[in-house]
């Protein structure tokens, strides 16, 4: 159990998540759950509010690979050439049809990764457009790699394209196109107090 308690309380929101999914509790248990639930919400709700600077597609908050995320699927990657890859395993919390992930879960990770694939390249830059293509069922519970790839550049348009993979096999495919940010981009799209000092 990791002991930095931003990323425990995100651990444990997801284990939360993943068991509110799965009960089979009695009305009951669930309105004993929920008055808990409800009460440890309003005790953060009433605390500060904490600086939330979006770094890099790295950071502890992201949606998709963030430690410190209460619903964030895990998908950690590391960079490979051109690109990055990683592993990760979908629940409960997560499901489409039974049994199987949900398309727009798997349309979230491969934006990510591929914006991840830009931004090792060495571009700061946000999705123009993304196309996926749905090869085969993905199911929960099994260990899928996600890979992107930075295929070309043009002007301040990035190629990119990426792939869900089941024990080497594609049950996703995915290209995009993505734009590189201006300063004058940054300072009109995202709150002033929201950007990091440093680049």
């Amino acid at each position: 159990m990791t002991t930095d308690p931003h990323d425990r309380l995100g651990a444990s929101v997801r284990a939360l998540n993943d068991a509110a999914v799965r009960t089979g509790a009695d009305a009951e248990e669930l309105a004993v759950a929920a008055a808990r639930i409800e009460a440890v919400a309003a005790h953060l709700d009433a605390q500060p509010p904490g600086q939330r600077v979006h770094d890099s597609p790295y950071h502890p908050m992201s949606i998709v690979g963030g430690t410190a995320h209460p619903w964030a699927p895990q998908l950690h990657t590391a960079p490979i050439e051109g690109g990055v890859a990683g592993t990760v395993v979908l629940g409960a919390a997560h499901e489409g049809g039974p049994g199987l992930a949900h398309g727009g879960v798997l349309s979230l990770l491969l934006d990510h990764a591929m914006g991840q694939a830009v931004y090792v390249s060495g571009h700061s830059a946000m999705t123009v457009s993304l196309e996926l293509r749905y090869r085969a069922p993905t199911p929960l519970g099994r260990p899928l790699t996600v890979s992107a790839t930075v295929d070309r550049s043009e002007g301040r348009r990035v190629f990119v394209t990426g792939r869900v993979e089941l024990a080497g096999r594609a049950t996703v495919e995915a290209s995009g196109v993505f734009l590189k940010l201006t300063a004058e981009n940054v300072a009109q799209i995202f709150p002033a107090n929201r950007i990091p000092s440093e680049p």
